[in-house]
């Protein structure tokens, strides 16, 4: 499978860019109405858990396939898919990588002066039932769910020529996470997100016709960094 992955992303990417692509002009970081985009996403996320009254570190990570459309220059919706995994770093858990799901929404607004800004809010849930502990495979059925949201303001292009666009954006992130977990023939418990708000600081980087790249990072009880890189047509 690991071999086969590989190949299936460059034949995916080999049919978009043979299709005519465009950037709506108008369109700040995002695709532009009635364009669509493809985006390998990849993500590592630690976090502040409360799990039976105890705090407990959770470290999560994802590669996802991101795919995007613009309801209008200001506004994109996007799905996501893709293996991810969650290790609990006192409990000495770590899950085998299993489906991951979510769906969201992104927006910005230009205003003065070329500088803009938006927000975004996407939902993720998934389930484990396998868990390495101590060199043995456990049953522990996690179910978990997820909300990231975050309200951010944006530089305009750094670059001053047509294209390529180069920019910046700052701004508060929100996220909660919920993991139920049940071990075979045991009872459930519950890990929260110990604390919610952070902030965050991301770069957005597109030639406007075809190639984009994003990265970001979040620090605060929870700590992210996430790198993503599209095409857009």
């Amino acid at each position: 499978m690991k071999r086969t992955r590989p190949v299936l992303i460059g034949a995916v990417m080999g049919l978009i860019l043979s299709a005519q692509m465009a950037w709506a002009a108008d369109a700040t970081t995002l695709n532009g109405k009635g364009h669509m985009g493809i985006d390998l996403q990849s993500e590592l996320i630690s976090r502040k858990m409360k799990l039976n009254g105890q705090h407990e570190r959770e470290r999560v990570t994802r590669e996802t396939i991101r795919l995007s459309y613009g309801l209008a220059d200001t506004l994109d919706l996007f799905a996501l898919i893709g293996p991810g995994n969650v290790t609990f770093e006192e409990a000495d858990l770590g899950s085998h990588n299993r489906p991951v799901a979510g769906v969201g929404v992104r927006s910005t607004v230009p205003f003065a002066d070329g500088y803009y800004t938006g927000f975004s809010l996407q939902l993720l849930a998934g389930q484990v039932s396998k868990f390495d502990q101590g060199g043995t495979t456990v049953s522990i059925q996690d179910k978990w769910n997820e909300t990231d949201a975050a309200v951010f303001v944006g530089t305009k292009d750094l670059i001053q020529d047509p294209e390529p666009d180069l920019r910046f954006y700052t701004g508060v992130k929100f996220s909660t996470r919920e993991d139920k977990l049940t071990p075979q023939g045991g009872p459930s418990s519950t890990a929260k997100e110990d604390s919610k708000l952070g902030v965050m600081l991301g770069m957005s980087f597109s030639d406007r016709k075809v190639f984009r790249f994003d990265t970001e990072i979040g620090s605060g009880d929870s700590n992210n960094i996430m790198v993503r890189l599209g095409l857009i047509f």
